[in-house]
């Protein structure tokens, strides 16, 4: 059987529904080819930042996050040495008044993917796309083996949503880029957390960091970003309990006394990867299969609701999508870039030891006292990476390196 589409999605998770919602809404035929027949719990991202939370307002999604044990989590409380500090409210630095929201990945992937159905999309699953060939007409033929055979679709369009490791980037000749690996990411869904369900919780240690999102289930996701050869000591069969006794060493004493592990849990490399291509020969990336950002910036969700509108906007604006997704392709670096290179200049400072790291911790403590924006990537937790400069003159204001008053600093961690 050939289907006939518009646009046919490879992916059916958070970009690739959300995607096809919003060009369902304008009436364009959309199919989804989604590989897993049920979304299961995974460690992956799973804090949608603020700016992240106004775009998916704008996309007209935003209702499909309490619909799915998503929480709202307004308040960022952090703490030094299990200390808590001042806490920090992201809604008035927001013009919309957006906060950050715990995610259920899974939970979110399944409501976002009933909606797209609800929008007019096709849904193929479990079932995997299997190449790309050009058909006639103009259209592009994405060959797929589902559980009855192997069917076909035939669109204008194909995006690609499938992941970091993205199988479809070998479809326009893409290869994958891995940035230098700096620290790990550890998480685990856990339960019975002892700390304001209403707050993200971030504690701080030497060599490290522990971050809790409540979820409205009551649970919780729990992160540790360490050191490559503290999370190589926690690779075993006792991963998730290593992982939560040291997230309770960086938070206030008992916080975790009674957690315990409802979930898998696995170290992840902290650092970027991405296609040198996104687009061609009718074909488009978004999301992680374009680029996923370091996973401890907690940026990912974010920018996956980036792409879409960007894309949406480009390709309901004209007929001629090729040009479209060829200036998708020119413009997406001008909102990943600044998200890549700030975790590159934030790795070292999360992670790093000794009196350098203390130094270069010092000084951009006193650089955000004197100058919370630091030329925008001060904010860019809350209002995301537009129009940021990626300089080297960006980089050196952002970590205080430009201070006169504390003479020429060390260019630590580059």
């Amino acid at each position: 059987m050939t289907r006939c589409v518009d646009v046919a999605i490879v992916g059916g998770g958070i970009a690739g529904s959300t995607l096809a919602i919003v060009l369902g809404r304008a009436g364009v035929k959309v199919a989804i080819v989604e590989r897993a027949g049920v979304f299961r719990d995974r460690v992956r991202g799973e804090a949608l930042m603020p700016w992240g939370t106004a775009l998916a307002r704008e996309l007209g999604v935003l209702d499909a996050l309490a619909a799915s044990s998503c929480h709202p989590l307004p308040i960022w409380q952090t703490y030094l040495d299990r200390e808590p500090r001042e806490p920090y409210d992201w809604r008035p630095d927001v013009p919309t008044g957006d906060g950050l929201w715990g995610v259920s990945h899974p939970g979110l992937q399944e409501v976002l993917l009933r909606r797209a159905i609800d929008s007019g999309a096709t849904v193929l699953r479990p079932a995997k796309a299997l190449r790309r060939t050009r058909g006639g007409a103009g259209r592009i033929v994405v060959p797929v083996q589902c559980d009855l055979g192997q069917t076909e679709i035939r669109a204008r369009l194909v995006v690609a949503a499938d992941g970091a490791e993205s199988g479809a980037r070998t479809w326009i000749g893409a290869k994958t880029v891995r940035d230098p690996v700096h620290q790990f990411i550890g998480g685990c869904l856990i339960d019975d957390v002892d700390l304001d369900p209403d707050a993200a919780h971030v504690g701080y240690v030497a060599g490290g960091s522990a971050m809790m999102f409540r979820q409205a289930s009551g649970k919780a996701r729990a992160y540790l970003v360490a050191r490559p050869e503290t999370a190589q000591s926690m690779r075993g069969p006792a991963v998730a309990p290593a992982l939560i006794a040291a997230c309770a060493r960086a938070l206030p004493e008992g916080a975790l006394r009674r957690a315990r592990a409802v979930g898998p849990a696995a170290f992840f490399p902290g650092a970027d990867i991405f296609a040198d291509r996104i687009a061609g020969g009718g074909v488009v990336l978004i999301g992680d299969a374009a680029g996923a950002n370091d996973p401890t910036q907690g940026q990912g969700l974010s920018l996956v609701f980036k792409d879409v509108r960007e894309l949406s906007q480009l390709l309901l604006s004209t007929d001629d999508w090729q040009t479209a997704i060829a200036e998708f392709a020119r413009l997406r670096p001008r909102w990943y870039e600044p998200l890549r290179a700030h975790a590159m200049w934030e790795a070292p400072l999360v992670t790093g030891i000794g009196a350098a790291a203390d130094a270069a911790r010092e000084r951009v403590a006193r650089a955000k006292e004197l100058n919370p924006l630091r030329g925008g990537y001060g904010t860019i937790h809350a209002l995301g990476p537009d129009h940021l400069p990626v300089t080297e003159e960006a980089r050196r204001h952002y970590l205080g390196e430009d201070l006169v008053e504390l003479g020429l600093a060390t260019t630590f961690g580059q």
